[in-house]
C-alpha cells in the first residue's frame, strides 16, 4: 500500500471519529454512553483525456447513489461538488451515513461538469463503491458537448466556448455555425425513434441512450431498463455493434422496447448523422433507430 493512500484512508478515520465525538456532545449530559453514528468516507479524483480548458464558471459534482432498485430513481446517499471546478483533475470526497447502507445493495458513483445547467462531461460507465476496495477511486469522464478541435487554441488546449459570454453551442452546434454535425464519439444520443415509431422513457426509469467512448471502440448506455454495454466496430459509414451485454433487471414497464432496441442494434449496419440527430441502418438503408444529441438538466 502506497503511502499515499494511507495517508488518505487515515485522514478519513480521524474523520470519522471526530464527527463521531461531536455527535456524542450534542447527547445530553445525563448519558452514560453514546452511540455515535459513524459517518464513511468515499475519496477519489476524475479528470477527462481531452485538451479542454473549462470556463471559470463550470462546476464538478459527484453522488453517490444506491441503485440497487431497476423501477426506481437512484437514491443519492452523499454528493461532492467544486463551485467552481477549476481545471482537472478534480480531486472529491463524498461523506456518507453508514447506517444507511443495506446488505445486499449495490452501489456505484456518478460524476459530470456542467456550466450553467448544461452537461459538459459526463461518467459513460459504472463505477462500483462500497464493494471493500480501500484504494481511492479513480473516474474518467467523456466529452458531451462538440466543441473546439483539441490542439485549436495557444499550447494545444483547446477553450470551451462560453468562458466569456456564458453560452455555450447546444449539441449539434459549433462556434458560428447552427448546422455542423454532431460528433458520433463522446456524445450523448438520446433513443427518441425505434423502427419508425417515437419512444419515451417508461415513467421513474432511465432514458434509452448510448454514448460512444473517445479513447476506445467501446459503447455504453442504458436499453431503459438495464444498462448496455459493448463495443463497436467503424469503417467509412460502416456501424457493427459487437459483444453487447446487458445488466438482467426486469422492470415493469418498457420491456418490449427494450428487446427490441437490442435486437435492432444487433442489424445495425451503417451510420449518418444529420446535425444532432443519429441514425442508424440494416444492411438495406432502411433507417431502424434514431437518436439525439441532448444536453441534460
Amino acid at each position: 500500500m502506497s503511502s499515499h493512500t494511507s495517508a488518505v484512508q487515515l485522514r478519513g478515520m480521524l474523520r470519522s471519529f471526530w464527527r463521531g465525538l461531536a455527535a456524542c456532545a450534542l447527547i445530553s449530559s445525563g448519558a452514560q454512553f453514546c452511540n455515535s453514528a459513524w459517518a464513511g468516507t468515499l475519496e477519489g479524483t476524475a479528470t477527462y483525456r481531452e485538451r479542454i480548458a473549462l470556463p471559470p464558471d463550470a462546476v464538478f459534482e459527484v453522488e453517490l447513489q444506491d441503485v440497487s432498485r431497476a423501477d426506481t430513481p437512484a437514491v443519492v446517499l452523499g454528493r461532492s461538488k467544486l463551485d467552481p471546478a477549476g481545471q482537472p483533475p478534480f480531486h472529491f470526497e463524498i461523506v456518507y451515513d453508514d447506517d444507511a447502507l443495506r446488505s445486499g445493495h449495490r452501489y456505484t458513483a456518478r460524476a459530470s461538469v456542467k456550466q450553467q445547467g448544461r452537461l459538459l462531461f459526463t461518467t459513460d460507465q459504472i463505477y462500483p463503491v462500497l464493494e471493500g476496495r480501500n484504494a481511492p477511486l479513480s473516474m474518467l469522464l467523456v466529452f458531451i458537448h462538440g466543441g473546439p478541435e483539441q490542439g485549436s487554441m495557444g499550447e494545444g488546449i483547446g477553450v470551451l466556448p462560453g468562458s466569456n459570454e456564458g453560452e455555450l453551442p447546444r449539441a449539434g452546434e459549433s462556434c458560428g455555425s447552427s448546422l455542423a454535425e454532431s460528433p458520433l464519439r463522446g456524445t450523448y444520443w438520446k433513443l427518441v425513434r425505434l423502427e419508425g415509431n417515437p419512444v419515451a422513457a417508461a415513467e421513474k426509469q432511465r432514458e434509452a441512450h448510448l454514448v460512444f467512448a473517445t479513447d476506445a471502440l467501446r459503447v455504453a448506455g442504458s436499453a431503459g431498463c438495464n444498462r448496455v454495454a459493448g463495443g463497436f466496430e467503424l469503417e467509412g459509414d460502416g456501424l457493427r455493434f459487437s459483444q453487447m451485454a446487458t445488466t438482467m433487471m426486469s422492470c415493469p414497464d418498457g420491456m418490449d422496447q427494450e428487446r427490441r432496441l437490442l435486437e435492432a442494434l444487433e442489424r445495425v449496419e451503417h451510420y449518418r448523422i444529420r446535425g444532432s440527430r443519429l441514425e442508424l441502418l440494416d444492411g438495406t438503408g432502411s433507417v431502424i433507430a434514431g437518436f439525439d444529441a441532448v444536453a441534460l438538466k
